[in-house]
């Protein structure tokens, strides 16, 4: 190796480095209460700029603006104004749901990601406390019993949130594509799951009493949904009553909780072949360029991996122990192989164990790229919901829309940093996947000591 070329991998290394941290940098501060709160309360706030949001949605995502309001009767509140709030996150110090009402006239659901919008445009939080949750929602409760619920789970990068987007365009459906809420208490049942197999005591940081057991873990579940439903339905202007949610991939998780909380809901799951994942999540990450990508490498070589590893939801499924001797442990491309291979086994174990709830439809990244308005369609019949794109009551132009625009522009999740409205094009460039991604990804799938022997794993019954 040259000098130049080593002074160029020490540049390129330093940046790689900067960028890491940078993305990574949290508020060192907090002007937020930090013990129970016994009231409920409405504070305005000022969303503090951050151009990567790497951890999970917090208060501490947001400046605090003048007093807070203490409210006495918060079931009433969200009974009469309910429709102005959405389920943000929890805070678990507080002991309280945190729901924000956006400034006025801003559709949250046009940004292809709900929980950055909810982050950009919040201009008031309302903070309910956990122990109240059960009131509030029972005051709406009954007027969001007809909701139909659909749960898609998935693996990333694998067009699902071209098909919340898809849907939110019909006429018979509304979609949310990642409310962060539900990784929240993933993260924190997580946390509390491992601290106690380590014979730790959570810290109140973490998470709360109320999932030490699962009837009260169900319970906040439902009553998140039952808020959820009810200010989708009734901030929607056709009072669309069949809702997806679409989850981040470490939503499996909690799937077993999901489905005795939620048992006439109907469920999909969305993957894709494991490399072209990894792939995609890299070049998205690194923002296409190959240069911090190499450098990166250089720097897992010279183990430095650990460093720079990914946020929390993507290590939960590389920390089982079984992983602890694959190559590269710790970086990132361990953690994403092993992501994808926990997601995957976590279907298939459910597809066993669950025939007829697990899944409703199953869908390859394959099946959009080759036909997208044959697959929805497929989809819809699958869900046992009547649609067509020749209904008088349909949008044509949405539809459209929908169909050809890139999903994810505008964000720094787009491949190619498109504007929001740019079309979508099969990404054709040369894969950053070579030897040596392949094989950290053939010994973690030799480790996993499941079915899933490599990155093109089909699940049964998959539209591809």
């Amino acid at each position: 190796m040259d000098l130049f070329t080593v002074a160029a991998a020490i540049t390129a290394l330093s940046a790689v480095v900067i960028y890491f941290l940078l993305s990574q940098l949290t508020t060192q501060s907090s002007s937020w209460p930090k013990t129970k709160q016994p009231l409920a309360y409405i504070r305005k706030v000022m969303p503090k700029k951050r151009k990567f949001q790497m951890l999970h949605n917090s208060l501490d995502d947001f400046k605090p603006v003048g007093e807070a309001a203490t409210v006495h009767d918060v079931a009433q509140l969200f009974a009469r104004r309910g429709n102005e709030f959405s389920v943000y996150s929890i805070d678990w110090e507080q002991e309280v749901v945190v729901l924000i009402r956006p400034v006025d006239g801003v559709d949250l659901k046009a940004h292809p990601f709900f929980r950055e919008a909810q982050r950009r445009k919040a201009a008031e939080v309302l903070c309910i406390p956990l122990e109240r949750l059960q009131d509030v929602a029972s005051a709406v409760a009954d007027e969001v019993a007809h909701v139909q619920e659909i749960f898609i789970f998935m693996t990333g990068r694998c067009g699902s949130t071209l098909v919340t987007q898809f849907v939110e365009a019909t006429s018979v459906a509304q979609a949310v594509s990642e409310p962060d809420v539900f990784s929240v208490i993933s993260m924190a049942l997580y946390r509390f799951k491992r601290s106690s197999q380590h014979g730790q005591t959570p810290s109140r940081h973490d998470c709360s009493t109320v999932l030490s057991n699962e009837e009260s873990t169900i319970a906040l579940l439902r009553n998140v949904v039952t808020l959820m439903n009810y200010s989708l339905v009734t901030s929607d202007p056709r009072h669309r009553d069949v809702i997806f949610y679409k989850f981040r991939h470490d939503v499996i998780l909690l799937v077993d909780l999901m489905a005795r909380a939620f048992p006439s809901a109907k469920t999909v799951f969305m993957y894709r072949n494991g490399m072209e994942v990894s792939d995609s999540f890299k070049r998205a990450f690194f923002q296409q360029s190959y240069v911090l990508y190499r450098a990166y490498r250089l720097a897992v070589s010279l183990g430095l991996g650990m460093l720079l590893s990914p946020p929390p939801d993507f290590r939960c499924f590389g920390d089982d122990p079984k992983f602890c001797t694959v190559r590269a442990y710790g970086s990132g491309p361990f953690y994403l192989a092993t992501c994808w291979i926990g997601v995957m086994q976590c279907a298939a174990d459910l597809q066993k164990k669950q025939p007829g709830y697990f899944f409703h439809a199953v869908i390859y990244y394959s099946a959009l790229v080759n036909d997208k308005e044959k697959t929805f369609r497929l989809l819809m019949k699958k869900l046992g919901l009547r649609w067509s794109p020749e209904d008088p009551e349909e949008d044509t132009d949405k539809i459209e829309k929908a169909l050809v625009t890139d999903s994810q522009a505008g964000t720094i999740a787009s491949l190619k940093g498109r504007r929001p409205g740019e079309k979508w094009a099969l990404d054709v460039s040369s894969r950053w996947i070579g030897q040596w991604e392949r094989e950290i990804f053939e010994d973690v799938c030799r480790h996993g000591g499941n079915e899933i022997t490599g990155p093109g794993f089909l699940l049964p019954d998959t539209i591809v």
